[in-house]
């Protein structure tokens, strides 16, 4: 294994994501400075240019802003650099195995506004030429530069999306909001970026997501309900739970633990809901081998307790126990504990109720 292929597999992943929008943020960041230190410039300046050249505050705010942009240029050359080892987008594409392609147009469109080699001859690594002749200032105008920002935020959200999944796209809009409430260093705002506190409601959307990928989302997870000791499909890491078919989710996450206090039923009033009224459906879901035994019997428990129906309501599938005969053992073959086998449940969804058919009164 050759030196670059043993750095990245050591390196940690998240070490290395999180590592790296630190730098991406510190850039979002310095664009922000960049943005105020143009506005104040053009507050202060005047039609009379000898007063605007004379007036010491307006060079020192163009100072400011050279700086800033000096500092957005140097960390985007250094971002599209083809080195392992360093905070890079190659370095992020080799240990996710993915998103070549899009590392190579960021690090095109780097070579072509020229951000490397401006950095190279006039803000770090600086090659002295050996004329004077040959010197000669590199500029890059401001839409190029907003260009090439918003470029690497967009690759930054595409490992993001890979890395965190569908929360991805909701963490960074929030992030989007506090871009403006500055924190010193600019990065830990942003490698803090998976753990934005997100509403029940945006966090709904997101294990419904991710449930529609196939991740595994819920677990089965001790609670309390008035008292009593009970399991229920929990969701720990967005803090919701399955209770009667319903998805809770509450105000605080992770779930480290649940009491929950359900009201007494009323019993003073009658309540007539009616006949129910329920279809048949077909759902596919896999199961895993959980128990065996011998060659008489052998139990099954679903990878994923929780289903999402195609109505979107969700429901809990149960184990499957199945008496073995000689087709039965055909068919399943020498399944072994924790494979997993597909089939195909027929289930009754409750739809509604129909109203009660009143009695007609017997006449007098």
């Amino acid at each position: 294994m050759t030196k670059q292929k043993l750095r990245v597999k050591n390196t940690k992943l998240d070490n290395l994501i999180s590592n790296l929008r630190g730098e991406v943020g510190e850039v979002i960041t310095s664009w922000v400075l960049l943005r105020h230190m143009m506005t104040r410039e053009r507050e202060l300046s005047s039609h009379d240019i000898a007063r605007s050249m004379a007036d010491q505050n307006i060079a020192f705010v163009y100072m400011l802003r050279s700086k800033v942009s000096d500092d957005i240029i140097a960390r985007l050359s250094e971002l599209a650099q083809p080195k392992t080892g360093r905070l890079t987008f190659h370095f992020a594409a080799e240990k996710l195995g993915n998103l070549e392609a899009e590392v190579r147009t960021f690090k095109d469109l780097i070579a072509r506004g020229r951000f490397e080699q401006k950095r190279n001859q006039e803000i770090s690594h600086k090659e002295l030429p050996e004329e004077w002749a040959v010197h000669g200032p590199i500029h890059i105008p401001y839409p190029a530069l907003l260009r090439a920002v918003g470029h690497a935020l967009r690759l930054m959200k595409k490992i993001d999306r890979r890395v965190l999944g569908p929360s991805a796209k909701y963490v960074w809009q929030e992030m989007r909001k506090k871009r403006y409430e500055l924190m010193a260093p600019a990065c830990v705002a942003y490698m803090l970026v998976p753990h934005i506190n997100l509403s029940p409601e945006v966090r709904r959307l997101v294990i419904l997501e991710e449930m529609a990928e196939g991740r595994h989302v819920w677990s089965d997870m001790l609670v309390t309900i008035n008292g009593e000791a009970a399991t229920v499909s929990a969701c720990k890491q967005w803090g919701a739970f399955l209770l009667g078919g319903e998805l809770m989710v509450l105000p605080h996450y992770p779930l480290q633990a649940l009491d929950i206090q359900l009201p007494a039923p009323d019993t003073s009033k009658a309540v007539v809901q009616g006949e129910p009224i329920t279809e048949t459906k077909q759902i596919t879901a896999k199961y895993r081998v959980t128990k065996k035994d011998g060659e008489e019997r052998i139990s099954f428990a679903p990878v994923q307790r929780v289903h999402r129906l195609d109505t979107g309501d969700l429901t809990e599938l149960i184990d499957i126990h199945v008496n073995l005969n000689d087709k039965l053992r055909q068919d399943f073959g020498d399944l072994k504990l924790g494979e997993e086998k597909e089939f195909t449940l027929g289930i009754r969804v409750l739809t509604g109720f129909r109203p009660m058919q009143e009695e007609p009164s017997s006449a007098g």
